[in-house]
């Protein structure tokens, strides 16, 4: 009884990892072209990118999230009811977060990028590339609700390690292969551009960490 109380303990964890990890991505990407268009611009990402970030980028990373291991002390929290929502407090917080933070940050660069190169197809690069980078890094991050990020393990899931890695080389591919370039309107990027991307993603992570961590402290004194 007590291993399939276990077991069922961690489906559910993962479960709620998968649907954090899901909803938060398409809240980014809804909120982004929603606020394009209700302020006027351009759109900052185009269909077929939308569609290569969440099939070919995403796909994987987001199976193999349900593969995560069980975390240490999953046998140590409270149980939950039956009615118990998928969607808790702080899932909802960390997809508003992602969504929020993720869409002023795109939309202020390809503002920005956009008319100070007057080059929509590096603008929108940019922001593809950035989109797909945020949620394959940030991911690591959903790996534990309850724990920073600093104190687990990031390589305990060599499917999610090797789907994230399937993920980047897919979006090289999409930003330097010349077919792919004239398909999804990408140009390639410089290390400077990829610079910019990662300083982005800390930045994402950072929040989504600090809404764990106030969290964490209301369960400690709770």
């Amino acid at each position: 009884i007590v291993r399939a109380v276990e077991q069922g303990r961690v489906i559910f964890d993962n479960l709620r990892k998968v649907v954090t990890y899901l909803l938060a991505d398409s809240f980014t990407e809804i909120i982004l072209i929603g606020g394009a268009i209700i302020v006027g611009l351009p759109l900052p990402v185009l269909a077929g990118q939308i569609l290569w970030v969440n099939l070919v980028e995403d796909g994987l990373p987001s199976f193999a999230l349900a593969y995560e291991p069980k975390e240490k002390d999953i046998m140590k929290n409270p149980p939950l009811g039956r009615k118990a929502p998928i969607l808790d407090r702080e899932m909802k917080a960390i997809i508003f977060i992602v969504g929020i933070v993720t869409d002023l940050l795109l939309l202020g660069l390809f503002l920005w990028l956009f008319n100070a190169t007057e080059n929509i197809e590096y603008a929108r690069t940019m922001v593809f590339a950035a989109l797909g980078a945020n949620s394959l890094l940030y991911i690591f991050s959903i790996k534990s609700l309850r724990r920073s990020i600093f104190r687990i393990d990031l390589f305990n899931n060599l499917y999610l390690v090797g789907a994230v890695l399937f993920g980047f080389a897919m979006m090289i591919a999409a930003l330097y292969v010349p077919f792919l370039q004239n398909v999804l309107r990408t140009v390639p990027l410089s290390l400077s551009d990829w610079a910019l991307i990662g300083g982005l993603a800390v930045i994402e992570i950072t929040g989504i960490e600090i809404a764990k961590k106030v969290f964490i402290i209301r369960r400690k004194y709770a």
